[in-house]
């Protein structure tokens, strides 16, 4: 490294350092300022994620068909989100796992409305910023209004809610309803809503995901 070289803190430091720094300082627009930034700093890496997650899905999709899609969605499903979802098991709260389910959505960027009645918390999403974001954006491959274009799969089962569904979308019925009920905890069911229209409009049409305080079977 050249003997002229200097650390660039300016790059260095995180929205969230700018912050507290700010906080401590007492300058609450620039902490304020910061504060939106911690959020605006992460946005472009959670949506390139969502893009690789569906290109990935894409590839196998193209390379061994629909039906091997749904498998590597359920193979990520039982390494990921079953260990998870039995220790929330575990505890014998659903709560639990509502409030950190709600903690997923507002971390994902979704605009979603809370609903509870005796039997069940509803999550109904006007917004979903990651499957929603695919279909606002023209990502998938229906579409044809963005160089990006996601699988779309045509077999109609209930791992695909029986319509044609992005690739990236294919772990919502797994893992939100079917996986979980296979696993010995019945505790959601999840519907889908398509949010836009074919030119990216929104529309009233939301996702909805009830997380039931009894397990249904």
């Amino acid at each position: 490294m050249s003997a002229a070289a200097k650390v660039r803190q300016d790059l260095m430091a995180t929205a969230l350092d700018k912050c507290k720094a700010a906080i401590e300082a007492g300058n609450k627009e620039e902490a304020l300022k910061q504060a939106q930034a911690i959020w605006d700093e992460w946005r472009p890496l959670h949506d390139l994620y969502v893009d690789l997650s569906g290109l990935l899905a894409t590839f196998i999709r193209d390379r061994l068909g629909d039906q091997a899609v749904e498998e590597a969605w359920r193979f990520v499903g039982e390494q990921t989100w079953k260990p998870f979802l039995m220790q929330m098991k575990a505890t014998g709260s659903a709560e639990l796992l509502t409030s950190i389910y709600a903690q997923f959505l507002r971390a994902h960027g979704h605009r979603f409305t809370a609903l509870e009645d005796d039997e069940k918390v509803s999550f109904i999403m006007h917004f979903c910023a990651s499957g929603g974001m695919l279909m606002r954006d023209g990502k998938n491959e229906d579409s044809g209004r963005h160089p990006v274009n996601i699988a779309v799969m045509k077999e109609k089962a209930d791992w695909t809610f029986n319509r044609p569904l992005s690739a990236y979308c294919v772990h919502t019925p797994l893992w939100m309803d079917i996986q979980p009920r296979e696993w010995g905890w019945d505790v959601f069911k999840s519907t889908f809503g398509r949010q836009f229209d074919d030119q990216g409009k929104a529309i009233d049409e939301p996702c909805v995901a009830h997380i039931y305080k009894q397990p249904q079977s």
